[in-house]
């Protein structure tokens, strides 16, 4: 059985790098607000997410998917024979991972012209703004580059333990971009001007500018705290071969991911005839699930991978791991339900307060709430999905979580093409949620299958106690969204939500839930620095 050491461990890694994200997630949330503002879900909003999400499929392909989970245990492996071994591997990965993404983005660059309108429906789409999409992406691409080599910086603090760094990173590419577009946002509103064409350029430029700086800030953490690779090109280094054996199926898996929401861009397109501003209404509501997902689903499964690899070396048969495993999936539940409801029950409200201004008009309003209320169901899944297939990466087993994504993107497309017909873009979301939901389904079969987790009886209890409090927690927002201040809807949302939390915590310690129980040692700990003792 876990140690409530080991617990408070996991717990205290995850909170670490929840509360850097959670700065992040705020910081995103006002990019994007400001983003709403100059550009709402019209032309230039939909060219730039487009041009974006096809870059950031790359990203979560090499940078945040098969480079970054191959490369933590890797890392490990070699830092058991030695802190020089360990360096020479990193530095021969990190030159070799530079120069490749280098010629892939250039050869990527030379080739959107004609990839991009197979890419997308191109007919749906005006010629003009489909050149501002080719545009915008072109320039957008050496992003690629420079994500791919800092999630390698991120890899080596992770292994380290150092979490701050890695999850602050984000937020300051969100401070930069907050900084260049708003002082030009400032700028426009001062002089009486609209926003056009040349402002959406300059939002993309300020991305690349904070990419620069997200990565410098990576590899200065590193060298500062003395842990610089050893930068060597050698193409015939074993680290390379061994990554490459570890990558192959996380790329397919990954790339089965990124295929997936390449499908829902180009049904999402298909769409724009009925619904113009699909693209940018699944892309922000899309942004608001991750808040919650990236705050702590992301947080849990990036704080247990290097403890998971450490636990599955020492003892690969032994209680820690399960017992490991079973924890953060039950953090998972008790922080990601609350989520799911209040996202759902809320759906049209939080839209409204939050983007509802200068382009982005009611219907802007309409379109994202539906999505939002069609993608919340997912929220757990997707974290749940993320958190199993870093317990099979910890085990040196990156073909399961392949075959499970495959299976899942068959399913994500199929649903969603159905779904489509009768609920347009929602439909997109809703068939994203159902297929994760079948996906961690199958993790489940498989882990019980391989006898993975052993107390199976316990974690059930513990899960289910959790799911009766939100059952409670659901309803009780429920009757506030009718009866508390129906027609305020900011005042609703600001009374509701603090006092919903503040019971779901107080309900989740009167049936002492572990997870409430350990986090109150952690806040008592944290009361007791700040007053000194």
């Amino acid at each position: 059985m876990a140690t409530n050491s080991e617990q408070r461990e996991t717990l205290k890694n995850s909170s670490v790098f929840s509360l850097f994200t959670s700065f992040s997630r705020v910081l995103g949330l006002l990019r994007d607000m400001l983003k709403a503002y100059a550009f709402g879900t019209g032309p230039l909003s939909v060219a730039f997410d487009i041009a974006f999400r096809l870059n950031n499929m790359l990203r979560n392909l090499v940078a945040e998917g098969a480079l970054s989970q191959a490369f933590v245990p890797l890392y490990n492996k070699y830092a058991r024979d030695g802190e020089a071994q360990a360096r020479e591997a990193a530095g021969a990965v990190i030159v070799f991972v530079a120069i490749m993404m280098t010629v892939a983005t250039t050869l990527i660059i030379f080739l959107l012209p004609y990839l991009m309108p197979l890419i997308l429906a191109g007919d749906h789409i005006p010629p003009q703004q489909m050149q501002l999409i080719i545009n915008l992406s072109q320039l957008l691409f050496p992003y690629l580059i420079m994500m791919s080599v800092a999630s390698l910086y991120m890899g080596i603090q992770y292994s380290h333990k150092i979490f701050w760094a890695a999850s602050f990173g984000p937020a300051l590419l969100n401070i930069v971009i907050l900084v260049v577009f708003g002082s030009y946002a400032a700028y426009v509103r001062i002089s009486h001007v609209t926003f056009d064409e040349r402002s959406v350029y300059i939002f993309s430029i300020a991305t690349l500018v904070a990419a620069m700086a997200q990565v410098a800030f990576q590899v200065y953490t590193v060298h500062r705290r003395g842990l610089a690779p050893r930068y060597v090109l050698n193409f015939r280094h074993s680290a390379l071969s061994a990554l490459g054996k570890m990558m192959l199926p996380a790329v397919f898996s990954a790339s089965m991911q990124e295929l997936g929401q390449l499908i829902d861009v180009y049904l999402a397109t298909s769409l724009s005839g009925k619904v113009p501003e699909a693209i940018s209404a699944l892309t922000y509501s899309h942004r608001l699930i991750q808040l919650p997902i990236g705050v702590f689903g992301v947080a849990v499964a990036t704080a247990s991978l290097p403890q998971l690899s450490k636990l599955y070396q020492a003892d690969p048969s032994g209680d820690q791991f399960s017992d490991s495993l079973a924890y953060s999936v039950r953090l998972n539940f008790f922080f990601l339900l609350p989520a799911v409801a209040g996202l759902m029950v809320f759906s049209e409200s939080i839209i409204r307060l939050i983007f509802e201004r200068g382009a982005f008009t009611a219907r802007s309003t309409e379109v994202t709430a539906l999505a939002l209320a069609c993608y919340a169901p997912g929220i757990l899944a997707y974290s749940l999905q993320k958190l199993f297939s870093v317990s099979f990466y910890a085990r040196m087993d990156t073909r399961t979580p392949a075959i499970i994504t495959a299976v899942a993107l068959v399913l994500n497309f199929s649903l969603s093409l159905w779904l489509m017909q009768s609920m347009l873009h929602g439909g997109l979301a809703a068939g994203s949620a159902i297929a994760a939901w079948c996906g961690v389904s199958l993790y489940v079969f498989l882990l019980l299958r391989a006898r993975v987790i052993h107390s199976v009886g316990r974690l059930m209890a513990g899960v289910g106690k959790i799911l009766l409090l939100n059952i409670v927690f659901t309803a009780l927002l429920l009757a506030m969204r009718e009866y508390l201040f129906p027609q305020q809807k900011f005042l609703q949302l600001a009374l509701a939500i603090p006092l919903a939390l503040a019971l779901y915590v107080g309900l989740a310690r009167v049936l002492h839930l572990s997870e409430a129980k350990v986090l109150f040692e952690i806040f008592g700990r944290l009361q007791n620095k700040i007053r000194g003792r």
